[in-house]
Protein backbone atom coordinates (compact mmCIF):
# COMPACT_ATOMS: atom_id res chain seq x y z
CA UNK A 1 0.00 0.00 0.00
CA UNK A 2 0.92 3.69 -0.83
CA UNK A 3 0.64 6.14 2.49
CA UNK A 4 -1.89 9.05 2.07
CA UNK A 5 0.78 11.18 1.69
CA UNK A 6 2.39 9.83 -1.16
CA UNK A 7 2.05 9.85 -4.45
CA UNK A 8 2.21 6.37 -6.27
CA UNK A 9 5.85 6.11 -8.42
CA UNK A 10 4.92 5.69 -12.32
CA UNK A 11 6.38 2.92 -14.06
CA UNK A 12 9.36 4.26 -15.89
CA UNK A 13 9.03 4.33 -19.66
CA UNK A 14 10.73 2.31 -22.01
CA UNK A 15 11.04 2.59 -25.64
CA UNK A 16 13.03 1.23 -28.27
CA UNK A 17 16.20 2.87 -29.48
CA UNK A 18 15.41 5.16 -32.26
CA UNK A 19 17.01 4.04 -35.77
CA UNK A 20 20.30 5.80 -36.84
CA UNK A 21 19.59 8.85 -39.54
CA UNK A 22 20.54 7.71 -42.77
CA UNK A 23 23.93 8.76 -44.02
CA UNK A 24 24.25 12.07 -45.72
CA UNK A 25 25.31 12.19 -49.50
CA UNK A 26 29.14 13.24 -48.83
CA UNK A 27 28.92 10.38 -46.60
CA UNK A 28 27.96 7.92 -48.73
CA UNK A 29 30.15 9.03 -51.55
CA UNK A 30 33.18 9.00 -49.16
CA UNK A 31 32.60 5.36 -48.41
CA UNK A 32 31.71 4.48 -52.39
CA UNK A 33 34.88 6.23 -53.53
CA UNK A 34 37.16 4.30 -50.49
CA UNK A 35 36.16 0.90 -52.91
CA UNK A 36 38.20 1.27 -56.18
CA UNK A 37 35.72 -1.29 -58.31
CA UNK A 38 33.47 1.70 -57.57
CA UNK A 39 35.49 4.88 -57.29
CA UNK A 40 36.01 4.19 -61.32
CA UNK A 41 32.25 4.94 -62.40
CA UNK A 42 32.55 8.62 -61.56
CA UNK A 43 30.91 11.94 -59.44
CA UNK A 44 28.19 10.23 -57.22
CA UNK A 45 24.86 11.96 -58.33
CA UNK A 46 22.16 11.06 -55.63
CA UNK A 47 21.36 8.51 -52.94
CA UNK A 48 17.97 7.02 -52.50
CA UNK A 49 17.27 5.01 -49.68
CA UNK A 50 17.67 2.84 -47.60
CA UNK A 51 14.36 1.17 -48.22
CA UNK A 52 13.41 -2.17 -46.36
CA UNK A 53 13.36 -5.36 -48.57
CA UNK A 54 12.11 -7.40 -45.93
CA UNK A 55 9.11 -7.36 -43.59
CA UNK A 56 10.41 -6.46 -39.79
CA UNK A 57 11.16 -9.56 -36.93
CA UNK A 58 12.43 -11.77 -39.67
CA UNK A 59 15.67 -13.63 -39.64
CA UNK A 60 17.32 -11.59 -41.83
CA UNK A 61 17.38 -7.96 -41.70
CA UNK A 62 17.87 -6.64 -45.45
CA UNK A 63 17.53 -3.00 -46.94
CA UNK A 64 18.28 -1.53 -50.00
CA UNK A 65 20.27 2.16 -51.14
CA UNK A 66 20.05 3.17 -54.87
CA UNK A 67 23.16 5.33 -55.65
CA UNK A 68 22.61 7.09 -59.16
CA UNK A 69 26.14 7.38 -61.26
CA UNK A 70 26.24 9.16 -64.53
CA UNK A 71 26.30 5.93 -66.42
CA UNK A 72 25.84 3.05 -64.16
CA UNK A 73 23.74 2.52 -60.69
CA UNK A 74 24.59 1.41 -57.70
CA UNK A 75 22.48 -1.06 -55.17
CA UNK A 76 24.18 -1.07 -51.92
CA UNK A 77 22.44 -3.84 -50.41
CA UNK A 78 23.13 -3.75 -45.72
CA UNK A 79 22.69 -7.25 -44.51
CA UNK A 80 22.42 -8.42 -41.37
CA UNK A 81 22.15 -11.88 -39.87
CA UNK A 82 19.54 -12.28 -36.69
CA UNK A 83 20.06 -16.21 -36.25
CA UNK A 84 22.75 -17.10 -34.13
CA UNK A 85 22.96 -20.75 -34.92
CA UNK A 86 23.70 -20.34 -38.49
CA UNK A 87 26.49 -18.86 -40.15
CA UNK A 88 25.46 -16.94 -43.71
CA UNK A 89 28.80 -16.86 -46.46
CA UNK A 90 29.56 -16.07 -49.74
CA UNK A 91 26.36 -13.75 -49.55
CA UNK A 92 25.01 -12.29 -52.79
CA UNK A 93 22.07 -11.00 -54.64
CA UNK A 94 20.89 -11.98 -57.98
CA UNK A 95 18.74 -8.97 -59.43
CA UNK A 96 16.55 -10.45 -62.29
CA UNK A 97 16.20 -7.66 -65.09
CA UNK A 98 13.45 -8.90 -67.33
CA UNK A 99 11.57 -5.73 -66.23
CA UNK A 100 14.28 -3.74 -66.51
CA UNK A 101 15.66 -3.88 -70.24
CA UNK A 102 17.96 -1.14 -70.47
CA UNK A 103 20.06 -2.40 -67.77
CA UNK A 104 23.31 -4.56 -68.04
CA UNK A 105 24.90 -6.39 -65.18
CA UNK A 106 28.01 -4.50 -64.76
CA UNK A 107 30.01 -6.09 -61.56
CA UNK A 108 29.21 -7.45 -58.01
CA UNK A 109 31.07 -7.82 -54.67
CA UNK A 110 29.55 -10.25 -52.70
CA UNK A 111 29.23 -10.30 -48.95
CA UNK A 112 32.24 -12.77 -47.47
CA UNK A 113 29.74 -13.53 -44.32
CA UNK A 114 26.80 -12.01 -43.00
CA UNK A 115 28.01 -10.59 -39.81
CA UNK A 116 25.56 -11.49 -36.69
CA UNK A 117 23.45 -8.70 -35.22
CA UNK A 118 26.16 -5.96 -36.95
CA UNK A 119 25.73 -4.49 -40.43
CA UNK A 120 27.52 -6.22 -43.59
CA UNK A 121 27.50 -5.31 -47.26
CA UNK A 122 27.15 -6.06 -50.69
CA UNK A 123 26.74 -4.34 -54.05
CA UNK A 124 25.55 -4.93 -57.49
CA UNK A 125 26.12 -2.59 -60.06
CA UNK A 126 24.37 -2.56 -63.44
CA UNK A 127 25.13 -0.27 -66.38
CA UNK A 128 22.14 1.99 -67.73
CA UNK A 129 21.48 1.87 -72.03
CA UNK A 130 19.79 4.95 -71.27
CA UNK A 131 20.59 7.91 -69.35
CA UNK A 132 17.29 8.80 -67.45
CA UNK A 133 16.28 4.29 -67.98
CA UNK A 134 13.61 3.11 -65.47
CA UNK A 135 12.35 -0.45 -64.56
CA UNK A 136 11.74 -3.34 -61.90
CA UNK A 137 14.13 -5.43 -60.17
CA UNK A 138 13.42 -8.76 -58.60
CA UNK A 139 15.75 -9.42 -55.70
CA UNK A 140 16.96 -12.72 -54.69
CA UNK A 141 19.32 -12.72 -52.09
CA UNK A 142 21.90 -16.12 -52.00
CA UNK A 143 24.17 -17.70 -49.45
CA UNK A 144 25.48 -20.60 -48.05
CA UNK A 145 24.39 -21.37 -44.85
CA UNK A 146 26.55 -23.08 -42.09
CA UNK A 147 24.92 -24.64 -38.94
CA UNK A 148 26.70 -23.61 -35.72
CA UNK A 149 27.82 -26.34 -33.03
CA UNK A 150 26.03 -25.24 -29.85
CA UNK A 151 28.72 -26.97 -27.96
CA UNK A 152 31.70 -24.96 -29.75
CA UNK A 153 29.98 -22.27 -30.93
CA UNK A 154 31.80 -22.91 -34.22
CA UNK A 155 30.69 -23.11 -37.70
CA UNK A 156 30.48 -26.40 -39.64
CA UNK A 157 33.01 -27.24 -42.10
CA UNK A 158 30.33 -28.36 -44.93
CA UNK A 159 27.41 -25.41 -45.64
CA UNK A 160 24.18 -25.76 -48.01
CA UNK A 161 23.39 -23.50 -50.71
CA UNK A 162 20.36 -21.33 -49.95
CA UNK A 163 18.44 -18.54 -50.89
CA UNK A 164 15.90 -15.65 -49.89
CA UNK A 165 13.01 -13.88 -51.66
CA UNK A 166 13.89 -9.95 -51.17
CA UNK A 167 11.13 -7.18 -51.83
CA UNK A 168 11.34 -6.07 -55.70
CA UNK A 169 13.52 -2.75 -56.31
CA UNK A 170 12.46 -0.09 -58.43
CA UNK A 171 14.36 2.62 -60.23
CA UNK A 172 11.94 5.65 -61.56
CA UNK A 173 12.13 9.02 -62.90
CA UNK A 174 12.41 11.01 -59.53
CA UNK A 175 15.61 8.95 -58.65
CA UNK A 176 17.42 11.12 -61.71
CA UNK A 177 16.57 14.57 -59.92
CA UNK A 178 18.24 16.10 -57.45
CA UNK A 179 16.16 19.23 -55.41
CA UNK A 180 17.73 22.26 -55.65
CA UNK A 181 16.51 25.79 -54.89
CA UNK A 182 16.82 28.38 -56.72
CA UNK A 183 16.85 31.71 -55.19
CA UNK A 184 14.39 33.74 -57.82
CA UNK A 185 12.19 31.24 -59.19
CA UNK A 186 10.14 33.86 -60.82
CA UNK A 187 13.11 35.50 -62.61
CA UNK A 188 14.79 32.06 -63.37
CA UNK A 189 11.07 30.41 -64.94
CA UNK A 190 11.38 34.06 -67.51
CA UNK A 191 14.67 33.18 -68.51
CA UNK A 192 13.98 29.19 -69.96
CA UNK A 193 13.80 28.66 -73.41
CA UNK A 194 9.90 28.72 -74.72
CA UNK A 195 10.39 25.72 -76.37
CA UNK A 196 11.81 23.61 -73.65
CA UNK A 197 8.34 24.32 -71.66
CA UNK A 198 5.86 21.26 -71.77
CA UNK A 199 2.00 21.73 -70.15
CA UNK A 200 -0.28 18.77 -69.32
CA UNK A 201 -3.60 18.29 -66.86
CA UNK A 202 -4.43 15.76 -64.79
CA UNK A 203 -6.95 14.81 -62.31
CA UNK A 204 -5.89 13.71 -58.82
CA UNK A 205 -8.59 12.43 -57.06
CA UNK A 206 -10.10 13.14 -53.90
CA UNK A 207 -7.58 14.60 -51.23
CA UNK A 208 -8.22 15.36 -48.13
CA UNK A 209 -6.82 18.68 -48.45
CA UNK A 210 -4.46 20.69 -51.26
CA UNK A 211 -1.82 20.59 -48.91
CA UNK A 212 -1.98 16.65 -48.82
CA UNK A 213 -2.04 16.80 -52.58
CA UNK A 214 0.92 19.52 -52.61
CA UNK A 215 3.30 17.15 -50.06
CA UNK A 216 2.11 13.87 -52.18
CA UNK A 217 3.56 16.13 -55.93
CA UNK A 218 6.63 17.12 -54.20
CA UNK A 219 7.14 13.31 -53.03
CA UNK A 220 6.39 12.06 -56.18
CA UNK A 221 8.44 14.59 -58.19
CA UNK A 222 11.59 14.96 -56.37
CA UNK A 223 11.91 18.45 -56.66
CA UNK A 224 12.46 21.33 -54.08
CA UNK A 225 9.76 23.92 -53.59
CA UNK A 226 10.56 27.05 -53.65
CA UNK A 227 9.45 30.67 -51.79
CA UNK A 228 7.62 29.03 -49.38
CA UNK A 229 4.86 27.64 -52.24
CA UNK A 230 4.91 24.53 -50.27
CA UNK A 231 2.78 25.74 -47.80
CA UNK A 232 -0.99 26.00 -49.06
CA UNK A 233 -3.48 29.05 -47.09
CA UNK A 234 -5.84 28.23 -44.92
CA UNK A 235 -9.17 26.95 -46.50
CA UNK A 236 -7.58 27.71 -50.13
CA UNK A 237 -9.69 26.32 -53.20
CA UNK A 238 -6.71 26.88 -55.49
CA UNK A 239 -2.83 27.10 -54.98
CA UNK A 240 0.58 27.07 -57.10
CA UNK A 241 3.65 25.50 -55.89
CA UNK A 242 6.71 26.70 -57.85
CA UNK A 243 9.49 23.72 -58.06
CA UNK A 244 12.77 22.69 -59.22
CA UNK A 245 15.47 20.58 -59.39
CA UNK A 246 18.25 19.38 -61.68
CA UNK A 247 18.20 16.26 -63.29
CA UNK A 248 21.62 13.92 -64.04
CA UNK A 249 23.33 15.46 -66.43
CA UNK A 250 23.00 19.03 -65.15
CA UNK A 251 19.75 20.18 -66.68
CA UNK A 252 17.86 22.24 -65.03
CA UNK A 253 13.80 22.01 -64.21
CA UNK A 254 11.41 24.12 -62.99
CA UNK A 255 7.82 23.36 -62.28
CA UNK A 256 4.64 25.44 -61.75
CA UNK A 257 2.00 23.03 -60.26
CA UNK A 258 -1.54 24.76 -60.29
CA UNK A 259 -3.92 23.38 -58.08
CA UNK A 260 -7.97 23.24 -57.37
CA UNK A 261 -9.72 21.37 -55.37
CA UNK A 262 -13.72 21.14 -55.74
CA UNK A 263 -16.35 21.02 -53.05
CA UNK A 264 -16.29 17.15 -52.98
CA UNK A 265 -12.36 17.56 -52.77
CA UNK A 266 -11.79 16.59 -56.18
CA UNK A 267 -8.05 18.10 -56.95
CA UNK A 268 -7.54 18.88 -60.21
CA UNK A 269 -3.81 19.75 -61.24
CA UNK A 270 -2.17 21.85 -64.44
CA UNK A 271 2.08 20.64 -64.86
CA UNK A 272 3.90 23.50 -66.42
Amino acid sequence: TVPEDEEPEEPAATSKPAAPPPPTAAAYAEELNAIPELAELGELFKSVGPIDLVESETEYSITGVKHIFPDHVVFQFNCQNTIPEQVLENVSVLMDLAEAEDFEEHSTIPLPAMPLREPGTLYVVLSRGHPLATGVFVNILQFVAKEVDPATGEAEEEGYEDEYQLEDLALEMPDYIKSVSVPNFRKKWEEMDPESERADEYGLGQRDSLQDAVEAIIGSLGLQACEGTEAVPPNARSHMCLLSGVVIGDCSVLARVKLGIDRSFNVAMKLE
